[in-house]
């Protein structure tokens, strides 16, 4: 079971504080109850009320956290599920009391939207954008301590290793991209526009291919499976992509593999190659 991290301290933090200020400011607004109760009384239902609304928070953060794979993001079924799951006795809803405390933040106020660094999870990955700009509200601190909940969370030894795995396995690569390119007929290696590849374009573009199958976990391609299609594709990219680009976009997909929206194939990959390293390029920043 994944652990919901709450700050042992989190009554004497800033946004504690501020949530009951906001909290006393919001009952004094209400009529006077019969009989008047006294301030140290007010005092204590304005503490309770914070203590509710910051661990129902954590609660339903933490269930949106699995699902959005987005720690921290206060979606609108979020907004309903706080709104309606907390007997309240003030005008003010819940999420807009905490948005008064400082605890979320709307993400449609340019004045107040974090960084993409400030709002990624626990190890922030270039050009990452966890939360989609202008769509509800967003817990720095949760997303913060609480990074480890969401769906595609991996430790830094598991990104590194996944980040490294094209480079670790190139000499294993090229060996094989060799023995795979005498198995199979001359008619394969064409290019595009019907130019006989030569035994350079050969050997990169089994690379490629043979590489992508690795790093989406594929497994040892079938030489049927090199179709001259596939062939031209990976001559393509090559021919047009330096490989300094490629090594960064190996590195982006190794770390991707198992993300629902990362393609499952070599041949995915390659047919939609402009829209695919689009992405990685703005992640990666290259």
């Amino acid at each position: 079971m994944t652990e919901l991290k709450l700050p042992l301290d989190f009554e004497r933090l800033p946004e504690f504080w501020q949530l009951k200020e906001a909290l006393w400011a919001e009952r004094l607004k209400q009529p006077t109850p019969e009989p008047p109760t006294s301030d140290e009384a007010q005092a204590k239902f304005c503490e309770g009320m914070a203590i509710l609304l910051w661990v129902r928070l954590w609660v339903v953060l933490g269930y949106l956290a699995r699902v959005t794979s987005r720690p921290g993001w206060l979606n609108e079924m979020g907004v309903r599920q706080l709104n309606g799951g907390v007997l309240w006795q003030l005008d003010c809803p819940p999420v807009e009391m905490l948005v008064r405390g400082t605890l979320l933040r709307r993400l449609d106020d340019t004045s107040t939207r974090p960084s993409p660094g400030a709002i990624a999870p626990a190890e922030p990955r270039p050009g990452d954008s966890p939360v989609p700009a202008g769509e509800g509200y967003l817990c720095e601190l949760f997303s913060k301590t609480n990074g480890h909940l969401s769906g595609t969370f991996l430790t830094k030894e598991e990104r590194g290793n996944r980040r490294s795995l094209a480079e670790r396995s190139k000499h294993m690569i090229a060996a094989e991209a060799k023995q795979q390119g005498f198995l199979l007929p001359p008619e394969t290696f064409r290019t595009r526009t019907g130019d006989v590849m030569d035994k350079t374009a050969v050997e990169r573009s089994m690379v490629l291919i043979i590489t992508l199958d690795r790093l989406l976990k594929r497994g040892q391609r079938h030489t049927g499976t090199f179709t001259q299609g596939l062939v031209a594709d990976a001559d393509w990219v090559v021919r047009n992509t330096p490989q300094e680009h490629l090594a960064q976009f190996y590195k982006w997909l190794g770390e991707r593999q198992d993300h629902p929206a990362t393609p499952k194939s070599a041949e995915d990959v390659l047919r939609d190659w402009d829209a695919t390293v689009r992405v990685a390029r703005t992640m990666e920043g290259f």
